[in-house]
């Protein structure tokens, strides 16, 4: 029996289909997660988030994401080897959770910046949940856990235990970059590992526990009834404030939760408008809480020159606030310790915000270490 022409386009035709078919199985199977299961991974939708009308907001965050510093700050390049690579490369990190702490002499070959699927592996959950959601142990054993915050504090914690970092050291060796190293968001938090003085108590303010989900409550709300205002502020660019219309602007959407009425004070440099519940910084006026954690720190290194840490022999800081390195001598442990106390509270960023009573605590002890007959009257119980 022959076959016709249009018989035998009609039989080719149900091969190619046949072939398609198998063919897509293959590559969803090559895809798909080897250890979850195919119904989770197929969940999510491709048309969800590739899209003209995406389910998730993914547009959005990625202009956030563009523009923070996880994108931008470009420290991947050289970060990229001695333990450095678990918060500076998305590769690292990803290795890190799977594999634990890496070899201290390993590189990552091909760094990249922290991006989208470090914190989310969408193609293998089949959703947008985090990488990280249990409680993240800090280096002095004490333990951070405050919902989805507990992804930042993986990398955005002190990098030691300051009763060891915190000794006497050969001035030669005493570098710019000693300290928490630039991240001691988590361990301010949780109000632990800054150096404490003995015979002090220490304490904690309501964000210890009060915020749910800590650093993302507020560094990633949008303000109510609008995208974000740009995408510099909230959202993936994890900025509390970014240029509105030529102008500072603060993201206080996160915190009207607890704090309804709070607003942006009027001063040149923008902060919260919140009141601090005494002088702390003895300048004679009652400011908003920044601003008096602000004059704390000026006491230890500010731009006149007249800061403890710059008064010291030989000073610790040069006049215009920069380190003064020192070739020759010890560096107390008294001198020591106010370094890892100055730059635990300026580079955690938030002038008392994260945690206003452990703050002012420290800085009040470390003051008065170096200052004999400072007033501590005024420091929180």
């Amino acid at each position: 029996m022959s076959i016709s022409g249009k018989q035998t386009l009609l039989v080719l035709g149900i091969a190619g289909a046949l072939v398609a078919v198998i063919a897509a199985i293959i590559i969803v199977g090559a895809c798909a997660p080897k250890s979850d299961s195919l119904t989770a991974f197929m969940s999510l939708d491709c048309t969800q988030c590739h899209s003209g009308s995406d389910a998730f907001p993914v547009k959005g965050a990625r202009a956030g994401y563009a523009i923070s510093g996880h994108a931008t700050l470009g420290n991947s390049f050289y970060s990229n080897g001695i333990g450095c690579q678990v918060c500076h490369t998305h590769e690292g990190f990803v290795a890190s959770l799977k594999n634990g702490p890496p070899d201290p002499k390993a590189f990552v070959d091909t760094p990249s910046q922290p991006g989208c699927f470090t914190c989310h592996d969408p193609h293998a959950t089949g959703d947008f949940s985090l990488r990280v959601n249990a409680a993240i142990k800090l280096e002095n054993g004490k333990s951070f856990d405050a919902g989805k915050g507990d992804l930042c504090a993986a990398c955005h914690r002190v990098r030691g235990d300051a009763t060891k970092t915190v000794q006497p050291i050969d001035a030669a060796k005493f570098s710019p970059n000693f300290g928490p190293h630039h991240g001691p968001q988590a361990d301010m938090l949780a109000g632990t590992n800054a150096f404490e003085y003995q015979g002090k108590s220490y304490s904690n303010a309501a964000h210890t526990a009060a915020v749910k989900d800590s650093c993302v409550t507020c560094h990633m709300t949008l303000p109510e009834g609008r995208y974000g205002l740009t995408p510099a502020i909230g959202s993936h660019s994890f900025n509390i404030k970014g240029v509105v219309h030529g102008h500072e602007t603060l993201n206080t959407a996160g915190c009207q939760a607890c704090h309804t009425n709070i607003g942006q004070s009027k001063d040149e440099e923008p902060v919260f408008d919140k009141l601090a519940e005494a002088d702390y910084d003895q300048d004679g006026a009652v400011e908003p809480l920044q601003t008096e954690v602000r004059g704390l720190l000026d006491m230890l290194v500010n731009k006149k020159g007249t800061g403890l840490l710059q008064k010291v022999s030989p000073p610790m800081y040069k006049p215009d606030g920069s380190w003064n390195p020192v070739r020759s001598g010890t560096r107390s442990l008294k001198e020591v310790a106010a370094v890892y106390n100055y730059k635990y509270v300026l580079e955690d960023g938030s002038f008392g915000v994260h945690n206003a009573t452990y703050a002012i605590q420290i800085l009040y002890d470390t003051i008065a270490s170096l200052k004999p007959g400072f007033d501590v009257s005024k420091r929180p119980d």
